[in-house]
């Protein structure tokens, strides 16, 4: 068998091998073109399925693509990235070191049937909290029938109102009142009112004197100045007879006086004192204790009694020399001697001298009992008929008697009677708008503040000149000054003791129209 050549045997593979890359590139050429078809066939179709882009779209998709953040940088991310597991292991690291045996031990103190207890107890609370909110609604939910059924509130007419006109008070005002209470109103007139008992005492005031003094209504006011019973008793005849025109208290303390300094008191020289007090305007016991003074050579406290004023000339003068007192009253001058006696006397004939005389017998005490009988006797009589009864009281305090008004039953009138034409009240408003010196005093009791707005604006309208006060209550009282009678009490001393200042008091506001 020939042998092959050697040149031959090294072309075949090179052959088959251009031969296989020939095949293969001619592959490829055909699926690159296949490929390259059918991306034009998508880019085609893509475009074919997307919206027409106006020009306005276009520019305003291209403001949002520059609005977009920049790309980021790979590598700053991938440092970005090892600093955040750098601090991830640091955190881990420290989290390894943390000291958990606070939390451990509180955990071990932590006792679930505790916690059951309070929880069990909260539900109690809870509980009871519910019932009282259950009962509070239900309380609002009454609240609220009731105020369903409360009727509308309607509010009362408008009040006749008005504004005061201050003005200057009468000199000698003739004054009504005018009581004013939640029903009506009363009348009272003071001095219309008294002047016919004040008539009726007039006609018989002889038998309103003391008839008989007796003992006993005195014996109190008697023993607390004179100190005892005994002593009040010893002095009660010389007393007695100065009843019914010297103040009691004061001769006891003038009687008081004279046996204090050592002069021995009478009738006569208690009279004398009485009549003496009178031109030198003191009481008894100053006089008395004058009187006491100069008897034992002090002369000081009798001039200084002394009435004249200056520039006049002194009436009082004394002086005392060589164991005699030189007295002179004007100008009647005599001297005696100095011994208590003969100037004791010399008082007592002092006093009987016609200008002194008798001076205190002007003056006259009446009995207040026998008054109070008068008083009760014309508080029954029809000729006083009027809208107040009224009876006579005696206070120990007071040296007058007191009239005791009450108001009769059905007496005054009504709000709306005094409304009606020519009413008795519209009447009595024409009479004090008539009088000069008429003034309507409206007294008004708290609660009948409405009754005296009415009343007042009928008195504006007829021009009754007035002013108001308040009114405790309907009850009067009226005073009989005109005819004094005995305190039975003494009256507390006015001068104010060494060293202690006198009390301060305000005088009251001065009265005045409105």
């Amino acid at each position: 068998m020939a042998k092959r050549k050697p040149h031959e045997e090294q072309e075949l593979p090179f052959v088959a091998l251009m031969d296989t890359m020939t095949n293969v590139v001619g592959v490829l050429i055909i699926v690159l073109v296949m490929v390259g078809l059918s991306v034009a066939s998508a880019v085609k179709k893509v475009l074919s399925d997307l919206p027409p882009v106006t020009k306005d779209e276009f520019q305003q998709i291209q403001e949002q693509v520059k609005q977009l953040p920049e790309k980021l940088d790979p590598q700053k991310v991938e440092e970005q990235h090892k600093q955040a597991e750098a601090e991830l292991k640091r955190v881990q690291e420290e989290l390894k070191t943390v000291d958990t045996s606070d939390l451990q031990s509180k955990m071990k103190f932590m006792d679930l049937e505790a916690f059951q207890k309070q929880l069990e107890q909260r539900k109690k609370e809870r509980t009871a909290s519910k019932a009282e909110t259950d009962k509070m609604l239900a309380e609002v939910e009454r609240l609220k029938a009731l105020l369903d059924q409360t009727p509308v509130f309607q509010p009362p007419p408008p009040t006749y109102v008005r504004l005061p006109n201050p003005r200057a008070y009468p000199a000698k005002p003739n004054e009504t009142r005018i009581l004013v209470a939640k029903q009506g109103v009363l009348s009272f007139n003071q001095t219309k009112f008294l002047q016919p008992i004040l008539d009726g005492m007039e006609k018989v005031k002889s038998q309103l004197e003391f008839q008989k003094v007796e003992y006993p209504p005195f014996a109190k006011l008697l023993e607390g100045i004179l100190g005892s019973a005994a002593n009040a008793q010893k002095a009660w005849p010389d007393i007695a007879p100065l009843v019914d025109r010297v103040q009691m208290e004061y001769v006891a303390q003038a009687y008081k006086a004279l046996v204090a300094g050592g002069v021995q008191p009478s009738k006569q020289l208690l009279s004398a004192i009485a009549d003496l007090a009178i031109p030198t305007r003191q009481t008894m016991p100053v006089v008395a204790e004058a009187i006491v003074a100069a008897a034992k050579g002090d002369v000081t406290l009798w001039v200084k009694l002394d009435p004249a004023v200056a520039p006049a000339p002194p009436v009082i003068k004394a002086s005392a020399a060589a164991g005699k007192i030189t007295f002179s009253w004007g100008a009647i001058t005599k001297e005696v001697k100095a011994t208590p006696k003969d100037v004791v006397g010399y008082f007592r004939d002092l006093a009987k001298i016609p200008s002194i005389e008798n001076l205190s017998k002007a003056r006259t005490i009446y009995d207040a009992t026998r008054i109070q009988v008068l008083i009760q006797r014309a508080a029954t009589s029809p000729l006083l008929a009027g809208s107040y009864g009224f009876e006579a009281k005696i206070l120990p305090t007071l040296p007058y008697v007191q009239l005791a008004l009450t108001p009769k039953s059905g007496g005054g009138e009504t709000v709306e009677a005094m409304k009606q034409p020519n009413s008795p009240y519209i009447r009595l408003m024409r009479d004090i708008k008539a009088d000069p010196s008429g003034v309507a005093v409206f007294q008004v009791m708290p609660d009948a503040f409405e009754a005296y707005l009415e009343a007042r604006k009928i008195a504006d309208e007829v021009g009754v000149a007035a002013t108001w006060e308040f009114l405790a209550k309907l009850d009067l009282v009226v005073n009989i000054t005109g005819y004094e009678v005995q305190r039975l009490v003494p009256t507390p001393p006015r001068a104010a003791a060494a060293g202690v200042p006198a009390a301060v008091t305000i005088a009251p506001p001065k009265r005045s129209l409105d």
